[in-house]
């Protein structure tokens, strides 16, 4: 069976959208050869309720973006979208999609081809395309019948959004074999959810292969693939400053990236308290998927990938809910703090990409005087269960740590990692090589440049805590492995590490600031060279040596970040 996706009718049901759509080939050939530095681009709505994308910045646009492709001097894209809020909440969602997908389109093919080629074998699964529909499906009728309801209303503008980029990337590009189906943007999108969405439906990319391993290299793929990222809330002393950052975990071939940042000017009706979200991500992903988010409501948002060691739980996961790239979109959105973004996070829960989420609000962070109740929410989500708790006592006593391992008791166990005693303590959530890195030298940070080192810390050959071993860090060099441990369950040599950092502090955040360093760390190790090493990953649109400064985002720039002293 091959499905594919009526993407008229889709558009239908969630924006009410004409699907005729007039861009010139000179426009065409403008917007897609990007040039190396910003660009302003301008969504204009035509005679048939389409859109036309014309350079500049023109004051009648549903739209508007600065949009630039820095990965060979950066490490990053960069994309900030602003819509008019003259126009309908849908036509703005419709608009900012199909702006994206237009101007960037050639990162988006860069981004899938990749993903295509090493992730997917060059095949998507029937049965994957199949509960995809369904649950397409599934929204599209919440969405219809509940148009009175602000949640279901938000995801209606989300789907719009991912299908008008859709619409505007297919538009933009002239070469045929690059067309994409809307099930690749949505894959794109859900590529955290089919951590869990995969096994949930028994299928495998690469079934042969898998069979064939013994049970630790099967543990072992299960880390690489779940061992998402290492996150560090880090209050110090004097109760000045609160620092809050992450460091993505990925395979090397992901690192086509984009920082972006997204300003709505919705209704009232729609119940969005944050207007604008600033993130790292990937083309043609309109979450996160890292994650990380600096919210203009205070919050700041991020997570770390727990997955699942229990397959038993996988027959709660259906398409009759929403997934969790679309979940945390609507939460950021409609969240003023860390209680209220937990309970509209777990509704519709999915048990797909089951993580450790932490809300950090810094209203309630009262620089040189408190740190005030509900500073920091925990949230931890495992298929049929979400719990979350107000950790902000314990961040008092120094920090959170946070490193692909359940803290609360029940989702530890439910989950499958209390029966992983045989691997001595690489599981425990004390006891983890990352859990002692952080218990050693966090509460020596005092500055935001040594946090900012923190995140990017990685000695695996003096550092008796990594065990000889260049993944137990806190941002790992799989790519630098020597030798086998037959006590650690990563045993192979992989492209496959800590590929960025972001970090904030107080005045950053009230700013809305963003520093952000793509790429694996170098701090102690040479810098990550693709032609060094018998690397068979396809990886186009990046540049072979990765060695790149950290830099301020804005929402209207990016910049190398001022050297300290």
């Amino acid at each position: 069976m091959k499905f594919y996706f009526n993407i008229l009718v889709l558009i239908v049901a969630f924006a009410s959208l004409s699907s005729s759509i007039d861009v010139s080939r000179q426009q065409r050939q403008h917007t897609v050869n990007a040039p190396s530095n910003l660009q302003t681009f301008t969504a204009l709505l035509d005679l048939n309720n389409g859109f036309r994308v014309v350079s500049g910045n023109q004051s009648n646009g549903v739209a508007w973006c600065l949009y630039g492709n820095e990965m060979m001097t950066t490490g990053w894209g960069y994309i900030s979208i602003q819509t008019n809020g003259a126009y309908n909440d849908t036509q703005q969602a419709s608009a900012a999609g199909y702006l994206e997908g237009y101007v960037s389109a050639e990162m988006i093919y860069q981004n899938w081809y990749n993903m295509y080629v090493n992730e997917y074998k060059k095949s998507v699964n029937d049965k994957a395309i199949a509960w995809i529909d369904s649950n397409n499906r599934y929204m599209q009728q919440q969405v219809a019948e509940n148009l009175d309801d602000p949640y279901w209303q938000q995801v209606g503008l989300v789907m719009t959004q991912v299908a008008s980029l859709f619409q505007g990337y297919n538009d933009a590009t002239t070469d045929p074999s690059q067309s994409l189906e809307f099930y690749d943007i949505l894959l794109m999108n859900m590529d955290g959810d089919m951590i869990d969405l995969a096994p949930a439906l028994n299928i495998s990319f690469d079934a042969a292969t898998a069979a064939a391993l013994p049970p630790k290299q099967h543990l072992e793929n299960f880390m690489r693939k779940t061992g998402h990222c290492s996150s560090l809330i880090k209050l110090t002393d004097d109760l000045t400053e609160l620092y809050a950052g992450h460091t993505t975990w990925s395979s090397f071939y992901e690192m086509v990236r984009m920082f972006k940042i997204y300003t709505f000017a919705f209704s009232s009706s729609s119940l969005s308290r944050s207007a604008t979200t600033m993130f790292s991500s990937y083309p043609a992903s309109l979450s996160s998927i890292d994650d990380f988010y600096l919210l203009d409501t205070g919050l700041v948002v991020v997570e770390t990938t727990n997955g699942m060691m229990n397959n038993n739980l996988y027959y709660l996961v259906t398409p009759s809910s929403v997934l969790s790239w679309i979940r945390v979109i609507i939460a950021n959105r409609m969240a003023s703090n860390g209680a209220n973004w937990c309970t509209t996070f777990g509704r519709e829960n999915s048990g797909t990409y089951n993580n450790q989420w932490i809300i950090v609000d810094y209203n309630k962070f009262e620089s040189g005087v408190d740190a005030h109740d509900g500073m920091v929410y925990v949230l931890e989500q495992i298929p049929g269960y979400v719990e979350y708790d107000d950790v902000t006592n314990i961040v008092r006593t120094g920090y959170w740590p946070s490193y692909n391992v359940p803290y609360f008791e029940y989702i530890y166990n439910v989950s499958g990692f209390n029966n992983t005693q045989s691997y001595g303590n690489f599981f425990s959530y004390s006891g983890n090589p990352r859990a002692m890195i952080f218990r050693r030298d966090a509460n020596n940070v005092y500055t935001f440049e040594q946090y900012q080192a923190e995140l990017r810390y990685n000695n695996w050959e003096h550092d008796p805590l990594s065990a000889g071993n260049s993944g137990n860090a806190i941002s790992s060099r799989f790519d630098l492995v020597t030798k086998s441990d037959p006590n650690n369950p990563y045993l192979n040599k992989d492209a496959f590490g800590g590929i960025d950092s972001k970090a904030v502090n107080h005045a950053m955040v009230r700013n809305m600031q963003v520093a952000a360093q793509s790429g694996p760390t170098y701090d102690q190790q040479p810098p990550f060279n693709w032609k060094q090493g018998d690397w068979t990953y396809t990886h186009v649109g990046m540049p072979e040596i990765w060695q790149f400064p950290w830099m301020i985002m804005t929402t209207n720039n990016m910049v190398p970040a001022p050297k300290s002293n």
